[in-house]
């Protein structure tokens, strides 16, 4: 199993290459005609936001394009090109590139499709291309792109019609689908979300989704990041993106298809994607603290909200609305999506009875029905969000109103106070509509003008994007780094011994790198196995000891609860008897005698390679729970105690370690620390290893002890 590389926390050099690609004063769009549906729509987008750079057309016959005169060729252009944008025929396309390399040009958008994603042959062709540009010192986006839109430094270079974006900072999106880049966008005018950048990396032959990641994290406009994947080309780079992000505090919100089978043939038909393990991406997502969402609407609404919340403090959720249902329902929500909502203090509780005679006995979440004085809910909302119990606060309204038959003058004072009480907290507070509520210039001048922290996205998407930034922030707080990790294995793989092929060298190879097991005595006869049981003094296992025999039960070569020096004795016989029948060809090094382990908690841990990320950690409840429920924690190795603990915290079966009937509750620390010291022994042994399990790791309180391994190597 190959050692995993120290995270570097410094920014890529190829994050310049994006940030010249994104922010160019020359755009030459080559393949310009009035029959282009796509060049129309590029020039008509970069005047009708008042592009201030140079704007070229490149047409072979010349002429009048668009309404301005185009030239024969990129070097008729007469003047430097900081962006070629490629929208010609397919086979054109590698010789256009050498064209605007040979004019000066160091950036190329490919819009143009049939490379990659159509098959072998276009995988070639795209392979040509990315030859003949980086050779030429050109850097792709692309090719099948629809382009970006850098609203930051007004370039919208976009191939399809677009609705108006007028807030001009906050979430930046990277999008390997550039329909649903385009969804994004549309449903950002429609919410009146914020945006620094839509960026549609399309196949990704060059410049990778990470490489926009990456200057996203380091552009000051951009206050959180939503990303789109279908595949992941560069773990690795993807990896090092993300903690960059999370050390930044800028939350990543992550959408990545492929947890069916049906998804993953889609994903490599739409853009030559191979899907990874989505087990796996899942235990990164929490590894990294990026916020996994499942819809491309929870997508846009959690970046929104979690860029203009930032990272929550430490508590859960207060909740107020004037509708007793929503209260109730918002209770619900927030509970099956993990949010604490702490009960009102003594002190709170008093000082609204105070503020509202005859309200009753408040509680969170608080109904102030519809009757409350408009006038006293600034002073409601500040006096709740004063406890330091909580986190954040929600209020569920009316809508904002979208047309002027809904203004009325009790409607705009109660949405006046909330606004001025929400804002006056040093925590984050929101005002947010029932549902999915329309905005209209109407509702965007209402907000604007109160500066209100308005969303229109509905009770359950707030409480969904609430959840995930709770998560985020508990990981940012947490989150040491990688890299002081993998200091710890540094060099590990080194001079080790032999492989470890037998069920005696796998527990002896985990027990020299600090893995507690149970004391085995490897036995050959009869005599030896009653010395053993004598030694043990109490009820053994017998199991056949063999490196070819990997399922030991399926013939009869273990022999559970032996309880004496004669049974064991007789046990052994009957392991070794069985063995020879069963597998006649296997090599009999003997039997193993170990102590029973009775009355305690069984753990599976696991490591393995995977073909995408690497080295990864599972970590579950043995039994059912492994077999049949999959409840699993994964992580990518190395991993801290820290993070193991955390590993254990979200396992659905978790409340078993808490102890149950006639079994203590587990010592987390050290079980933690069993399966951290197996995670560096898995490294240790090299890149030979395929995979290595331990089932199961027995822990009864604070005893933990591995009562089985084996060891899977590559072959060679």
């Amino acid at each position: 199993m190959r050692q995993a590389q120290a995270v570097r926390a410094d920014p890529p050099a190829q994050s310049d290459a994006a940030g010249t690609l994104l922010n160019p004063r020359s755009i030459a769009i080559v393949g310009a005609s009035d029959r282009s549906r796509w060049s129309s729509m590029l020039v008509q987008n970069l005047d009708a936001t008042g592009f201030e750079g140079r704007l070229a057309l490149v047409n072979p016959k010349g002429g009048t394009v668009h309404g301005r005169p185009a030239a024969r060729s990129c070097a008729e252009i007469g003047a430097g090109i900081d962006l070629g944008v490629v929208v010609v025929p397919q086979d054109a396309v590698i010789d256009v590139v050498a064209e605007l390399a040979e004019a000066g040009a160091r950036s190329a958008m490919v819009l143009t499709s049939g490379f990659a994603e159509t098959g072998e042959e276009g995988a070639e062709r795209q392979r040509r291309l990315v030859e003949t540009a980086r050779a030429r010192g050109v850097r792709l986006l692309g090719p099948n792109s629809l382009g970006f839109i850098n609203l930051a430094e007004n370039v919208f270079a976009w191939a399809t019609p677009l609705r108006p974006l007028s807030r001009r900072e906050g979430v930046g999106i990277v999008s390997q689908s550039g329909a649903t880049a385009l969804f994004l966008a549309d449903l950002a005018h429609e919410q009146d979300i914020g945006l620094s950048h839509v960026i549609a990396t399309g196949n990704e032959a060059d410049l990778d989704g990470t490489v926009f990641l990456d200057y996203l994290v380091d552009h000051p406009a951009t206050r959180s990041i939503a990303v789109f994947l279908e595949t992941i080309r560069d773990p690795a780079a993807f990896i090092r993106s993300a903690e960059r992000a999370l050390a930044s505090g800028k939350p990543l919100v992550a959408l990545k298809v492929g947890a069916s089978e049906v998804t993953a043939r889609s994903a490599e038909a739409h853009t030559g994607a191979l899907v990874g393990d989505d087990r796996v991406f899942e235990g990164i997502c929490r590894q990294y603290g990026i916020i996994r969402v499942s819809s491309v609407e929870d997508l846009l609404v959690t970046a929104d909200i979690a860029a203009r919340t930032g990272m929550l403090r430490p508590g859960g959720l207060a909740v107020l609305s004037n509708s007793g249902g929503i209260c109730e329902i918002a209770a619900d929500r927030a509970d099956a999506c993990g949010l604490m909502m702490p009960e009102l203090s003594g002190e709170t509780s008093r000082k609204l009875r105070e503020l509202i005679p005859g309200f009753g006995t408040p509680h969170n979440p608080l109904d102030l029905t519809g009757g409350i004085d408009p006038l006293r809910t600034e002073q409601i909302v500040r006096l709740i969000g004063g406890q330091e119990d909580y986190a954040a606060v929600l209020c569920p309204y009316y809508p904002v109103p979208s047309t002027p038959d809904q203004i009325n003058e009790r409607l705009t004072a109660l949405h006046d106070g909330l606004s001025r009480g929400l804002k006056g907290l040093d925590i984050p507070g929101l005002l947010v509509s029932y549902t999915n509520a329309v905005v209209t210039d109407l509702t965007r001048s209402i907000v604007a003008k109160s500066d209100m922290p308005y969303h229109a996205c509905g009770l359950d998407r707030a409480l969904t994007a609430l959840a995930g930034i709770a998560r985020w922030s508990e990981r940012k707080r947490s989150f040491a780094g990688r890299e002081n990790v993998a200091a710890a294995v540094e060099g590990a793989g080194q001079g080790q011994a032999a492989r470890p092929r037998s069920e005696h060298e796998a527990l002896a190879f985990l027990a020299g790198h600090g893995v507690p097991v149970v004391p085995a005595h490897l036995v050959r006869s009869r005599e030896e196995a009653a010395a053993a049981a004598a030694a043990i003094g109490g009820p053994a296992v017998v199991k056949i000891a063999s490196p070819d025999i990997a399922h030991k039960s399926d013939i009869g070569g273990v022999i559970l609860n032996l309880d004496g020096e004669e049974a064991v004795a007789e046990g052994f016989a009957r392991v070794v008897e069985a063995a020879r029948e069963r597998k006649p060809e296997a090599r009999i090094d003997g039997a193993l005698v170990l102590p029973m382990r009775q009355g305690g908690l069984e753990l599976f841990v696991g490591c393995s390679r995977d073909p995408q990320w690497g080295p990864v950690l599972a970590v579950g409840l043995g039994g059912i729970f492994v077999e049949v429920l999959k409840d699993v924690s994964l992580r990518l190795l190395p991993v801290s105690e820290a993070e193991v603990r955390r590993m254990l915290g979200e396992l659905r079966g978790k409340a078993l370690l808490d102890g149950q009937r006639g079994i203590p509750p587990a010592d987390l620390d050290a079980v933690a620390a069993a399966v951290a010291a197996i995670g560096r022994a898995a490294l240790s042994a090299g890149p030979e290893l395929a995979a290595l399990d331990v089932n199961p790791l027995w822990v009864r309180g604070d005893r933990v002890e591995a009562l089985d391994a084996y060891f899977d190597w590559n072959a060679g």
